[in-house]
């Protein structure tokens, strides 16, 4: 097996671990890990405790305190409001967190998810007809979830309509900012940059929590809403969209989960029972793997509304019907995906050029438009380049990207905006439209781009180590701290530590191909571990890249090692 280059996160970071260990008592490993991620003595409280209460204050949002003053004026006179999300989890969790917390109060919501074929990305003149001509009723208010901030042209057909629009969104805005009455999205405003990694559903989860706390400091109402029950919307939306899971995000995150695992909600327990998990030991990796891809088959297969319907399901019996459409949307999306994988993986690598490019692109006539994005990740992922995957349907070509490490595709696409008809999203994923007989130049112009934005190491696969340890150091102290270290996610992965000069001094059967046994270093002390799609013989002695784990078997916890790379031992 082919190991990757190794790099160590702490580096030139000495000082803040000497501090840790010397003024927090922390040990030597966790010092490390914390050091990794910038978090100093002075954080080290802050880091552990992560409460509830250390949650910042909603009103720091300029327009805040307007937009929920409109929307108890909504509640108040029975006015409609009509909630414009997206069709992703990130866009559905929001969708509901918003309805949930505002029906709860008394208002009048009406929900609406674009339809990603018929009506594309986002928030746009002709989905704001669809969405009222579906609701079928007069809107005073229109509050866009995990969209809106580059929507001017929908934005201002609201308010030729008489509608105040209350924008929630987290994407980069263009130069062109929408009218809105209310702009709540982290990086428009310097003032909340601290924020800036929320997801969709974590702003409009600060307008529920502005909203909850308006109604009550002014007597308007929310006595009885918790703010904290919709904590499992969030962390859904927030995994899903992979987004860092470090400071706010973090505390949403912490609590998010402990509310998954109650599944109090119908919705989310059909949900976790067809996904085959056991709630009450879920982890974040889980939403990544099972409940995410799940709650996005139905949106990447055509409509997400039976997703947000599971999510707001009210009884057991509707949540369980749901459910069950997901699943059968999930084994769809499935099979699709491999099939263009398939076939865009043979077109790439038949390409003479592929071995030397610096970035992947593939197209194919009509390859479903719900998995591209998929495909595209496993691109980037498998071959460390930035990717696009493209599917012509008749003159047009319609295509997500992904990228890897720090290139920012949003730029890199803006130097071929001549050619695009539309692009947005993120640095790190795309969407992007352009005519079919430009595709050729397109993927010229992207090669190039790419080429002058990063060096070839830059693209050098490696992984990424907390610091260096022995064995002796994932003692009791580490483990005290180790529970508290997680949530576990994108930008806090977990322990990932480098242990030089192990032995396998016993092994125990497993499935082919896999190992597992106990090391022992070169001081003598042991610990048992694991390898998957790797076989350590006995009495091999390696230098390994491992995460601490604590593995939990019919009630009974161990302590292990799961080993991610090994290398044979330098002496």
């Amino acid at each position: 097996m082919e190991t990757k280059t190794w790099k160590c996160s702490s580096d030139g970071k000495e000082k803040i671990i000497e501090e840790l260990v010397r003024v927090k008592n922390i040990p030597q490993a966790v010092a490390m890990y914390l050091a990794a991620r910038d978090v100093t003595a002075q954080d080290a409280d802050l880091y552990f405790r992560a409460a509830m209460s250390d949650l910042t204050d909603p009103f720091r949002f300029p327009g805040m305190e307007e937009a929920v003053r409109r929307l108890w004026k909504a509640v108040r006179t029975k006015e409609n409001i009509l909630i414009h999300g997206d069709y992703d989890t990130d866009g559905i969790t929001a969708t509901a967190l918003m309805t949930w917390v505002l029906e709860k109060n008394g208002g009048n919501v009406t929900a609406f998810l674009p339809h990603r074929f018929d009506d594309g990305y986002g928030f746009t003149p002709d989905s704001l007809n669809k969405a009222l001509d579906l609701a079928g009723i007069d809107c005073g208010v229109l509050v866009t979830v995990d969209c809106g901030i580059n929507s001017a042209e929908a934005v201002a057909e609201a308010r030729n309509r008489g509608i105040d629009v209350i924008i929630t969104d987290h994407h980069e805005p263009a130069e062109e900012l929408p009218e809105a009455m209310a702009l709540i999205n982290p990086k428009v405003h310097d003032c909340v940059a601290d924020l800036r990694n929320l997801s969709g559903v974590g702003v409009a989860f600060k307008l529920a929590h502005a909203f909850v706390q308006y109604g009550r400091d002014h007597n308007e109402g929310a006595y009885t809403t918790e703010i904290q029950d919709v904590l499992d919307f969030v962390a859904l939306g927030t995994i899903a969209d992979i987004v860092p899971i470090l400071g706010e995000n973090r505390i949403l995150v912490k609590y998010g989960m402990e509310m998954l695992r109650k599944q109090l909600r119908p919705g989310v327990r059909a949900l976790i029972d067809v996904s085959h998990l056991s709630g009450g030991r879920m982890h974040p990796s889980d939403i990544t793997f099972k409940l995410a891809p799940r709650l996005n088959a139905a949106g990447r297969l055509g409509n997400a509304i039976s997703a947000l319907q599971l999510m707001m399901a009210p009884q057991i019996v509707d949540a369980y019907h749901y459910a069950n459409m997901l699943e059968d949307f999930n084994r769809q999306r499935q099979t699709k995906e491999q099939e263009i994988f398939s076939e865009a993986k043979h077109q790439v690598e038949a390409d003479p050029n592929f071995n030397s490019s610096m970035s992947i692109m593939a197209a194919g006539e009509d390859w479903h438009q719900g998995v591209i994005g998929i495909v595209a990740s496993r691109f980037a992922r498998d071959y460390n380049r930035p990717a696009i995957v493209l599917t012509i349907i008749g003159d047009e070509a319609h295509g997500s990207g992904r990228s890897v490490g720090g290139l920012n595709l949003i730029k890199i696409l803006s130097k071929s905006s001549h050619l695009l008809t539309r692009y947005g999203g993120h640095p790190m994923a795309v969407g992007l439209g352009l005519p079919k007989d430009k595709i050729p130049e397109f993927q010229k112009e992207f090669e190039e781009n790419v080429r002058n934005a990063v060096q070839p190491a830059d693209l050098v696969d490696y992984l990424q180590y907390d610091g260096a340890i022995a064995l002796n150091d994932l003692n009791d102290h580490f483990y005290q701290y180790y529970e508290m270290l997680g949530p576990f996610g994108h930008g806090n992965p977990q322990p990932l530590f480098k242990i030089q000069q192990v032995e396998v001094i016993r092994t125990y059967p497993i499935k082919a191909g896999h190992s597992r046994g106990v090391f022992r270093d070169k001081y003598g002390d042991t610990f048992d571990f694991i390898a998957f799609n790797r076989v350590m013989d006995l009495h091999s002695v390696w230098d390994i890249a491992a995460q601490p784990q604590i593995n939990e078997y019919y009630g009974e916890k161990r302590r292990q090692l799961q080993v991610i790379d090994a290398k044979p031992a330098i002496f």
